[in-house]
C-alpha cells in the first residue's frame, strides 16, 4: 500500500530532489556562461519543469489510487513495462552519479586523506538502512533535514553582509540571453529530478498546488544562493570553482576565533545529500518491485547499492569527467523529464470500461429502479380497476336480487301491486 503524502511533505520532497545535486556542481558552469546574471538561468528551467509536472499531475488524476509505475503497467502491460524499465535505468544512472559526486565532494572538502572508496561505502551503508525503513523513514528524514537546511539558508545572508559586494552584479541590465540559455542547459538536468515524485506518490496526493509552491520556493532559494556566490566571491573565481557552494560557506566568519563555519553548514547539508541518494536507491528498488511483483524490494537494496558502487567508478574516472558530462547528460534528461511526460499526457488514459463502469452502473440502477416503479404503478392501477369492476358487479347483483324479491312479494300478496313504476 502506498503511503499518504501531505501537501507539506510534497513540497519538501520536491525541494530535496531539486536542490541537492544543483547545489554541488552546475552553479559554476552557469556562472561561467551567464556571468553576473546566472540567477536568471533558473527562470526557463522552472517554467519547463512546471509544465512537465503539471502534465504528470493531469495524468495522475486519471489514476487516483496508483503511482505512475502502476498506472503504466496496468494500462499498457508491455509498453508500460518498457517505459518503466527505461525510467529505472535513468534513476539508476542518477544514483551512480550522485554517489560519485558526493564521494568526490566529501573527499575534496572534508576528508582529504580518507580513500574515496571508503567514503562511498559509508554513504551506501547509510542509504541502505534508510531505504529498508520504507517511504516513511525517507519522508521523516526529509521533514527534518530539509527544514534545517532552509533555516541555515535564511541565516547565511545575514552572516555574509561584510563580504557582499554588489558591484559584482554590474552591469545590472546588460543581460546576455545566449549565456543565460547555456547556463540553463547545465542546470536543467539536476533541477529536473523532481520528475521522480509521481513514481512514488499516488495520484490523489500529487497536487498542482504543491507543485507550484515547491517550484517557486526552490527557485527563489537557489537564485538567492547564486546571488550570494557572485556577490561574495566574484564571477572570475566562482566560474572556475568545482564546488562554489563550499567556497561560499568558507567565506562565513562569525568572529576571529570561529572561522570554520563551513563544518556547521556541512552538518546540515550532508544529511540532505545522503537522503537524496537514499531516494535514488528507493526509486530503483520500488520500480523493480512494480515491474516484477514477486520480487522483494528490501532484498534488492543491497545488490542494487553494490552495483551502483561499481558503476559509479566505472562510469566516471574522476571529478573532472563528471563535471564535463553535465552538458551531454542534459540531452538524456530532456527525454525523461520533458518528452515522456508529454507522451503520457496524450496516451496514458484508463480503459473505457473502467472509466465508464461507475456511471454505467449508476444509470443501470436508476433504470432498474424506474422499471420497478413503473411496474408497481401498473399493478396498483390494475388492482384499482379490478376493485371497481368487482364493486359494480356486486351492485348489479344486489339490484337484481332486490327486484326479484319485490316481484315475489307482489305475486304472493293479495290485491297488492308493484310499488315500482312500470
Amino acid at each position: 500500500m502506498i503511503q499518504k503524502v501531505t501537501h507539506r511533505q510534497m513540497i519538501l520532497m520536491l525541494m530535496l530532489l531539486s536542490i541537492t545535486g544543483t547545489l554541488l556542481q552546475p552553479h559554476a558552469q552557469a556562472i561561467y556562461y551567464a556571468e553576473q546574471h546566472a540567477y536568471l538561468c533558473y527562470i526557463p528551467v522552472v517554467l519547463i519543469m512546471f509544465t512537465s509536472m503539471w502534465l504528470l499531475s493531469r495524468v495522475q488524476r486519471r489514476f487516483p489510487d496508483k503511482d505512475l509505475f502502476e498506472s503504466l503497467v496496468t494500462r499498457f502491460p508491455f509498453l508500460g513495462r518498457l517505459a518503466g524499465l527505461m525510467y529505472i535505468a535513468f534513476f539508476f544512472f542518477v544514483f551512480a552519479r550522485d554517489i560519485r559526486l558526493t564521494g568526490d565532494y566529501v573527499s575534496i572538502t572534508l576528508l582529504e586523506t580518507t580513500p574515496i572508496s571508503i567514503i562511498v561505502l559509508s554513504l551506501l551503508v547509510m542509504a541502505i538502512f534508510i531505504v529498508r525503513g520504507g517511504l516513511g523513514s525517507l519522508i521523516g528524514m526529509v521533514e527534518l533535514y530539509v527544514a534545517l537546511f532552509l533555516l541555515n539558508s535564511m541565516i547565511v545572508p545575514f552572516m555574509l553582509i561584510q563580504q557582499i559586494n554588489l558591484d559584482n552584479l554590474k552591469p545590472y541590465f546588460d543581460v546576455d540571453l545566449a549565456g543565460v540559455g547555456r547556463g540553463s542547459w547545465y542546470l536543467f538536468s539536476f533541477y529536473g529530478e523532481m520528475i521522480f515524485l509521481p513514481f512514488i506518490v499516488r495520484g490523489s496526493d500529487f497536487r498542482v498546488k504543491s507543485i507550484v509552491t515547491g517550484n517557486i520556493v526552490t527557485a527563489l532559494l537557489m537564485m538567492l544562493i547564486v546571488v550570494e556566490t557572485i556577490t561574495s566571491i566574484g564571477v572570475p573565481i566562482a566560474s572556475r570553482l568545482v564546488y562554489p557552494s563550499y567556497e561560499l560557506a568558507r567565506q562565513l566568519q562569525i568572529s576571529d576565533f570561529l572561522d570554520r563555519f563551513d563544518l556547521a553548514l556541512a552538518a546540515a547539508t550532508l544529511p540532505c545529500i545522503i537522503t537524496k541518494i537514499a531516494f535514488d536507491l528507493y526509486l530503483v528498488c520500488w520500480g523493480l518491485k512494480r515491474m516484477i511483483p514477486k520480487v522483494s524490494g528490501k532484498v534488492l537494496t543491497g545488490p542494487i547499492a553494490l552495483l551502483g558502487f561499481v558503476c559509479a567508478f566505472w562510469f566516471f574516472r574522476n571529478a573532472i569527467q563528471l563535471n564535463r558530462f553535465t552538458r551531454e547528460w542534459t540531452w538524456v534528461a530532456i527525454v525523461f523529464e520533458v518528452l515522456f511526460p508529454i507522451v503520457f499526457f496524450l496516451f496514458l488514459r484508463p480503459r473505457k470500461k473502467e472509466a465508464g463502469h461507475a456511471p454505467n452502473s449508476e444509470s443501470g440502477d436508476r433504470a432498474s429502479r424506474g422499471k420497478q416503479q413503473e411496474g408497481e404503478q401498473k399493478q396498483e392501477q390494475a388492482s384499482g380497476e379490478s376493485d371497481q369492476t368487482e364493486g359494480k358487479s356486486e351492485e348489479k347483483s344486489g339490484d337484481k336480487s332486490a327486484e326479484k324479491s319485490i316481484e315475489k312479494k307482489g305475486k304472493t300478496s293479495p290485491g297488492g301491486g308493484n310499488l315500482q313504476p312500470s
